[in-house]
């Protein structure tokens, strides 16, 4: 009995998505693995320490951007709103998230979370009774979700619930803490000739103060800024706009506060975790369907280039290349 596989045109096409996709697959696996490696060695760490790599601590929430909750009206760091019908689960869900700092002692470190997991407490509810209208504020916040709408039309009490990290609070965070600045570059830069009359090339000089974030940059470390062949030196070049303006204290410092550590995801780990109440074991399990992809990602990959290699072998044997 032949089972020999004919080619097809679609055939190829997925099995080409699966050499592409078998990669990613592979690096999520990865991720869980490593991640579950860093979760049974995680201590929390003062934040007065000013500690380094993947850890837990806590501070005092303080805000950099002006931001209310909307049912109770207090600043916050973000919050979610919540919309369900009486005795029914959640319908549609509104949030907002900005960086913020926490502070402990007289260390800073800002947090960069908008993509992270959040457990916060409920800090206000508001029930609508059928025809009641909304204020203003909650209309605009729940204008694009149809759900409340069909909710409203169905004349069923309806229940907002807050979750909003408010400042001041105390707050736990579990991420990748670095003292280097994302996205910083050095301070100077330095002009140097390219051998053409009418070219010049700008080259990220290294500074008094070390950023460790040079190479990340993508500049060339080459001492102290300096002008070459009579070159107009850097630092008399005027300012950029750039997205940050004149809100830089020094070139290529892209936030107007000094803070003392950033807190992430850390690109290895992509995880980050912000909490006003010490996390639970629950919120720290990885999924063992994740670390399935170090076997699934290769495995894609290999059946997808063996078939295109059956499929390449087939049309080489009838002529066709």
């Amino acid at each position: 009995m032949d089972f020999s596989l004919e080619p097809t045109v679609a055939g190829a096409a997925f099995a080409a998505l699966a050499v592409a996709g078998g990669g990613p697959i592979f690096s999520g696996g990865l991720r869980a693995l490593r991640l579950r490696r860093g979760v049974s060695h995680l201590v929390e760490r003062p934040l007065a320490e000013a500690p380094s790599g993947f850890l837990h601590t806590r501070g005092r929430v303080v805000l950099d951007s002006p931001l209310f909750s909307p049912l109770s009206g207090k600043p916050c760091a973000g919050y979610r709103l919540e919309v369900r019908g009486a005795g029914s689960r959640v319908a549609a869900s509104v949030e907002e998230r900005r960086p913020f700092r926490i502070v402990g002692g007289e260390v800073s470190a800002r947090v960069l979370a908008g993509s992270a997991r959040w457990r916060v407490a409920e800090t206000g509810r508001r029930e609508i009774r059928p025809g009641e209208p909304l204020s203003e504020n909650l209309a605009t916040l729940l204008q694009d979700r149809p759900e409340v709408f069909w909710l409203q039309r169905q004349r069923v009490p309806l229940v907002i619930t807050e979750h909003a990290l408010m400042a001041g609070g105390e707050c736990h965070v579990i991420g990748q803490a670095r003292h280097a600045r994302p996205y910083e570059l050095p301070a100077e830069l330095e002009l140097a000739r390219t051998g053409t009359d009418d070219q010049t090339r700008l080259t990220a000089a290294a500074t008094a103060e070390p950023t460790g974030t040079a190479a990340d940059a993508g500049g060339v470390v080459t001492g102290p800024a300096r002008a070459l062949d009579g070159a107009r030196p850097a630092t008399e070049w005027p300012r950029g706009g750039g997205p940050f303006g004149i809100e830089r204290r020094q070139p290529g410092r892209p936030f107007p506060a000094e803070v003392d550590l950033w807190v992430d995801g850390g690109g290895h780990l992509d995880f980050v975790l912000v909490s006003d109440a010490p996390p639970a074991r629950a919120d720290l399990t990885v999924s063992w369907w994740r670390g399935l992809g170090l076997v699934m990602g290769p495995a894609m990959s290999l059946a997808g280039l063996l078939y295109l290699a059956h499929a390449a072998d087939q049309l080489r044997a009838r002529g066709r290349f």
